[in-house]
């Protein structure tokens, strides 16, 4: 990232030097948008960790939560910029999704074991640098989590249960952004 003298190790320099994360994350957020949008992805990474305090996890060291699969390196890589594109969705609103509809995709498609929504929140925190302690635990209801059956077998019939059929669809939208990283074919069914 370099525009009229300006590198990205001065612009990391410079937000490691404020006093807080309130006031280094613009710095992380214009790094992010510098990524996405045709720039170095693995220096944005990198920067983004050290104005963080190296918090954030990336491709090559996923934690233990995940299944085998999804802490090989290729893979993991692109579950990262997954879970970046559904924290957009949710962020701004387009769809009715909540980290709580993610955390109960990502169980039943085998991508993470079951784990406390604090540990989730933490890991989903570290994948997304600059992101808030507690705003992935603190979006949606987690007593969907309760339920037993894995949500492709919910039923789609709004007749016979409006409030599993909405989460189903919900669920089924999500999963379809998995899509390239699961082994089995998800077709968007609403």
């Amino acid at each position: 990232m370099t525009d009229n003298g300006i590198t990205l190790q001065t612009i990391v320099s410079y937000a490691k030097s404020l006093s807080t994360p309130a006031r280094r994350q613009p710095y992380v957020t214009l790094i992010n948008w510098w990524a996405e949008h045709g720039g170095d992805q693995t220096a944005a990474f990198d920067a983004i960790r050290q104005i963080t305090g190296g918090r954030a996890i990336d491709a090559t060291n996923m934690p233990k939560e995940f299944y085998p699969r999804y802490r090989q390196p290729e893979v993991a890589g692109q579950l990262i910029a997954i879970i970046h594109k559904i924290d957009t969705v949710i962020a701004n609103q387009t769809e009715n999704w909540t980290w709580a509809y993610v955390m109960k995709v990502m169980i039943d498609e085998g991508i993470i074991m079951k784990m406390t929504q604090n540990k989730f929140d933490g890991i989903i925190c570290s994948m997304i640098p600059g992101k808030g302690h507690d705003t992935v635990r603190k979006s949606g209801d987690y007593s969907i989590l309760e339920e037993e059956e894995a949500w492709t077998s919910w039923t789609k019939n709004t007749l016979i249960n409006q409030q599993q059929a909405q989460n189903r669809t919900i669920c089924n939208m999500i999963a379809v952004e998995f899509q390239p990283i699961l082994e089995r074919k998800v077709i968007l069914d609403y």
